[in-house]
């Protein structure tokens, strides 16, 4: 077997997704290794790969289940990976595959791009060959958690999202705004509630009270994903339209302003060019601070001026910025050791 990959998050699918393509293109064997959380299945599979991702472990909740199942899973991928023998170990942010593979003495390449993930940096960093990393991540806070040579690419790993989609690996699909009931000649904004709600202002989640003001304010289509029953239900009695499992950076293709207290929709609709507004409640990442000193994004926790700019911006879709797919570089270090 000449390459591993993991994958820990439904982000990654589509991150690695045109590397996996390449794989296929140049005859490079490769086994494809995923846990049990939340949709990531379901995303694996869209993308059909000729080698068929074998599901092992899955997600904790609390610190405890954390710990018991990334113990069990790594156990889990150890007896795997010992039998296929790669040439190299390719991931983002998983905890397991960093630790199986430096036990295995099989070498790897990381990709990190949240300094504020200290806990994961911490287990995994110390133990990688080659890290990399977007240029605007603080390298001084990456380092004192273990990191070390790093190689930089000047963009966000959701240019290679967005490149998986709009080079056709999966085309974009046009038929979602129908497909959500969605009134066309409305401008569609997406929301997305912060990954802890308790945390967004201070005072519990923001969301609706924004869909409240932006309705009092213009006639406009929202979708608004929601992280909690509680959230969907509250969305829904909004009348706002919240998606279960849906293709989101299809639907984001097509939306006129976002705004979120996450992280990784923010940035796959900034490198879009739609307007968009970060609320994420927390330390504000470096490759969120990034795309801001681009003006691709802003960040801001006031409701009245999340909508003021929302409503000003409305139809003023940004160019898609030249920014850098880290997928090449990769590639090119993934070829190093085959």
């Amino acid at each position: 077997m000449d390459a591993w990959i993991d994958f820990t998050n439904a982000p990654h699918v589509h991150y690695f997704s045109q590397l996996i393509n390449k794989f296929e293109k140049e005859g490079i064997e490769y086994i494809i290794t995923l846990r049990d959380f939340k949709n990531l299945e379901n995303i694996v599979n869209l993308y059909n790969y000729t080698s068929k991702p074998i599901l092992i472990g899955k997600h904790g909740g609390t610190t405890e289940e954390k710990l018991i199942n990334s113990t069990e899973r790594i156990i889990g991928l150890t007896k795997v990976i010992k039998d296929n023998k790669p040439k190299v170990a390719i991931a983002k942010h998983s905890v397991e595959l960093p630790r199986v593979a430096f036990g295995l003495g099989i070498p790897s390449i990381f990709t990190v791009d949240n300094e504020y993930a200290e806990a994961q940096n911490r287990l995994t960093m110390p133990l990688v060959n080659d890290l990399i990393v977007p240029e605007g991540i603080n390298k001084t806070m990456l380092r004192k958690q273990g990191g070390r040579d790093f190689i930089s690419f000047n963009g966000t790993c959701e240019v290679a999202n967005i490149n998986s989609r709009l080079n056709g690996i999966i085309p974009i699909n046009k038929n979602i705004v129908n497909e959500l009931n969605l009134n066309p000649e409305m401008p569609i904004i997406i929301m997305r509630s912060c990954p802890n709600s308790s945390y967004c202002n201070g005072n519990g989640d923001i969301i609706p009270k924004i869909i409240e003001k932006l309705n009092k304010k213009i006639d406009c289509n929202i979708v608004a994903f929601s992280r909690t029953d509680a959230q969907k239900e509250k969305y829904k009695s909004l009348n706002a339209v919240v998606p279960h499992s849906i293709d989101a950076i299809s639907l984001i293709y097509h939306a006129d302003a976002m705004i979120g207290a996450g992280g990784t929709m923010n940035r796959e609709s900034a490198v879009m060019g739609i307007p968009t507004v970060s609320c994420y409640p927390q330390n504000i990442l470096g490759v969120d601070t990034y795309l801001m000193k681009k003006n691709l994004m802003i960040h801001t926790k006031s409701i009245d001026k999340i909508v003021k700019y929302v409503i000003d911006n409305i139809g003023k879709k940004n160019k898609m910025p030249k920014l850098e797919d880290p997928t090449n570089l990769i590639f090119e270090k993934i070829c190093e050791y085959l």
